[in-house]
């Protein structure tokens, strides 16, 4: 017998508003972040959680630099609005606690603004855990038999899109330009299923990389993805990339295998876009087939 699903579930998440309505709960989301973008039908819920870096800048130096000094001193980089949640009085709070870059976590809740509900973090680093992440959504909504055929369909669908190429590419996926972060925990699971060969391994965090281990990596195929971007921002600061030395020479760049994504719609968040975020990178990395998602990506 299926338990009765929460009344109220807030997200402060965009991945975790995207699972909310993939397992079509979005009659019970009652709030969600100011990062959130996905689907259209639930962008009217209130805003109860909200980031302290002024949105719109695509300079990644003078993001990062903000970025440091907010946690320098000590401040969170997104904040909760506690008045807010407590007036939606929620049932199910969905959090995270894997990267204080990119969402509210546990920590910067109030026992006010928790009130009586369950609070659940959502912290899986690879596919495998992105996986589990929407089935604890779905136990805890009270639908565990949808988060079943949900992660049952993904994961066909991961099946699909996987790649064993007798000879996988070197592929760099770029996530942060400058400094140079190369797109971690999940990121380097995808290029695996897609055929290619990452330089980081699945599950790892998302760390700064030196200029002259690119060089040694010499990749074949290059994705700038920078965080939270789309197409558009990732072509504004590309020349992060292009102006380093040695660039030239890359044999993805002589090959012109150099590729903008929409990371903030397929890469960066852990939602089910991640697994159409596979299937675009098995598209690129056999060089046909049909597109997935056309207007997402393209050659630089």
């Amino acid at each position: 017998m299926t338990s009765r699903s929460p009344r109220r579930i807030v997200s402060l998440l965009p991945g975790a508003t995207e699972i909310v309505c993939d397992l079509g709960l979005a009659d019970q989301l009652v709030g969600i972040s100011g990062e959130c973008d996905q689907p259209p039908t639930v962008m009217d819920r209130p805003r109860v959680s909200l980031g302290v870096i002024e949105p719109g800048d695509t300079d990644p130096g003078r993001i990062d630099t903000a970025v440091r000094e907010t946690i320098a001193a000590g401040q969170p980089l997104f904040r909760a609005d506690a008045e807010a949640l407590a007036h939606l009085q929620p049932d199910l709070i969905l959090s995270q606690s894997l990267c204080d870059v990119c969402a509210a976590t546990p920590g910067s809740l109030t026992a006010e603004a928790i009130g009586d509900a369950t609070v659940l973090s959502l912290d899986g680093r690879d596919l495998d855990g992105l996986q589990a992440d929407i089935k604890a959504v779905a136990d805890a909504a009270g639908v565990p038999e949808r988060g079943d055929q949900r992660v049952l369909a993904l994961q066909q669908r991961r099946h699909q899109a996987r790649r064993s190429p007798r000879q996988r590419p070197r592929v760099l996926a770029v996530e942060w330009p400058e400094p140079l972060y190369l797109g971690g925990h999940w990121v380097p699971d995808m290029i695996l299923e897609a055929g290619g060969e990452p330089l980081n391994q699945p599950g790892d965090h998302s760390v700064t990389f030196d200029w002259p281990s690119i060089l040694d990596f010499a990749p074949e195929v290059i994705l700038h993805l920078p965080c939270g971007m789309d197409v558009d921002q990732a072509a504004q600061n590309l020349s992060a990339l292009t102006r380093r030395p040695g660039w030239p020479n890359l044999p993805a760049v002589q090959a012109g295998e150099v590729y903008l994504l929409d990371s903030n719609r397929f890469f960066s968040r852990p939602g089910p876009a991640v697994f159409t975020g596979i299937e675009i990178l098995a598209h690129i990395l056999e060089g046909g087939g049909n597109d997935p998602a056309p207007g997402y990506w393209r050659r630089a």
